[in-house]
Formats: C-alpha cells, structure tokens, sequence
C-alpha cells in the first residue's frame, strides 16, 4: 500500500510539472499582451513588475484590417469544417457499408493524399487558382482547405461506421426504412460522437493553417495566422500587438474545442469498452 501511494504521488507530481510547463508559454503570451514593447523586452526578475494596459487589444479592435481578418478566419473555418464534416460522413458510410469497384483503391489514393506535404502542393494550387481568377478571395482557401482535411476526417468517420453494430440496420430495413431513413434516424445518432471528432480536429486544422493562407490570400482573404506575422520585421518584434493577437487566436479555438469536450471524449474512446 505504501509503495502504491509513493508510486501514485509521484505520478501526479510528474504530470503536474507537465502542465505547467505546457501552460507556462501560453500564460507569458497572455501576460505580454497586457504589456507595451518596452516592459515586454524587460529582464525575466521584472517580469511581473508591470503597469497592465488593455491598448494592445483596443488597437486591435479598432483595426479594420484585424476584423476583416477575424472574420475571415471565422467564414473559412465554418465553411471548410461544415463541409468536411457532411462529406466525411457520406464517405465513412460508403466506404463502411457499400460494395463498390475500386473502392480498396480509392481508401488507398485517400492515405496518399493525406501524407503528402502541403508545400509541394503550393505551387499547382497558386497557379490554379490564379488561373480561375480567384486569387485573394475566401471560397478557394476553404475549398482547399477543406479537401485537404477530408481525408483524415473520412478515415475517422469509416471506423465508427465500422464499430456501429450491423443489425440494428438491417432490423430498420426489415421495419420498412428506407435508406435515407436509415441513414438520417439511425446511423447519424450512432456516429455522432464522431462527427464532432472529425469537426473538432478539421476546425483546429483550418483555424490554425497558414502556408495555404498566406500564399494564396492576400488583402481580401488574409485569416489571422497571416495577419499576425505582420508584427514580425526585420528591424523588430512589435511583441505587445503581437501576443495580443497570438491570444485571441487561441481564444475561440479553445473555447470551442471545451464546450465539444464531452463529444470529443466520447468520440475519442468509442469502441474501447466494446
């Protein structure tokens, strides 16, 4: 009993000293945005030795480029998450439940593509995106984002089709269901744990992405993650603007990926207990 309470305390003890330092960054990132360039820049024993201002956030806000960008940011995301999600879905079924030519192959072409580094795609996407006309516009990025992402949010989606119990389906069948019906009443409740895993890491994905962004937006379509490297220049680092964007980056995904906890958890663990 005594080696199991040493064993767990120092268990606890490691883990603790693991979120600290996970959280220490995130937290000197928040206490640089309250602060101007001069305390930012000052020695680590003055750290806490500071006047807090809210100017970093109140020119932010009073930005209109910032704004253009947040919002942006939001539309891609939305667009590209709610797009994965509903194709993933289709394809998880498809490729769980339907028998068709070469779908071995098409699972196949989706790992591929999924391994592929997005920089070796830049280059074909600019000059296709050029080339329809719609550079520096929202719509392409989350297009592009979105089929980037559907692999990894389809191949989720396959196995939790995969883990839902077959007779249930075939007992809708036998009640007269048809297979939009079977689809929409039955599967859908089962998988949707998963559907919120999928949105979850292809929202993370699309909010957090930024080579796509900054090559193939400029003005028009420039997210967040672009508009913060603006603070970064040869001459210097504007660190208070800086941080002060770097949180409210973080902010919204961190807010969204805790109230979808409970749906990630479920998602995360389904099948374990089987």
């Amino acid at each position: 009993m005594r080696r199991s309470r040493v064993k767990n305390t120092v268990t606890h003890a490691v883990l603790v000293v693991a979120s600290l330092l996970a959280i220490f960054p995130l937290f000197w990132v928040a206490l640089a945005s309250f602060k101007n360039n001069r305390d930012v820049i000052d020695p680590v024993t003055q750290a806490f030795d500071f006047v807090p201002t809210a100017a970093n956030y109140v020119s932010l806000f009073g930005t209109p480029a910032f704004v253009g960008s947040a919002l942006t940011s939001v539309l891609i995301t939305v667009i590209s998450t709610l797009v994965v999600v509903a194709l993933a879905t289709l394809g998880g079924y498809a490729f769980a439940r339907l028998r068709f030519p070469g779908r071995r192959l098409l699972a196949l072409v989706m790992v591929i593509v999924q391994i592929i580094p997005g920089i070796v795609l830049i280059v074909p996407l600019y000059r296709l995106v050029s080339g329809i006309g719609l550079y520096d516009q929202w719509l392409p990025i989350a297009v592009i984002m979105a089929g980037l992402t559907l692999p990894f949010a389809t191949w989720l989606m396959l196995a939790f089709f995969q883990n839902a119990p077959l007779e249930i389906e075939e007992a809708a069948l036998v009640d007269g269901a048809t297979r939009f019906q079977l689809f929409r009443h039955v599967l859908i409740p089962m998988v949707a744990p998963g559907m919120a895993t999928a949105g979850i890491f292809t929202a993370i994905a699309v909010w957090n992405s930024f080579l796509i962004p900054v090559v193939l937006g400029q003005s028009n379509a420039e997210t967040l993650t672009v508009y913060v490297a603006q603070f970064v220049t040869f001459q210097d680092v504007n660190w208070g603007p800086l941080c002060a964007t770097a949180v409210l980056i973080l902010a919204p995904i961190v807010l969204f990926v805790l109230s979808m906890q409970r749906s990630l958890v479920k998602g995360l663990t389904a099948g374990s207990l089987k």
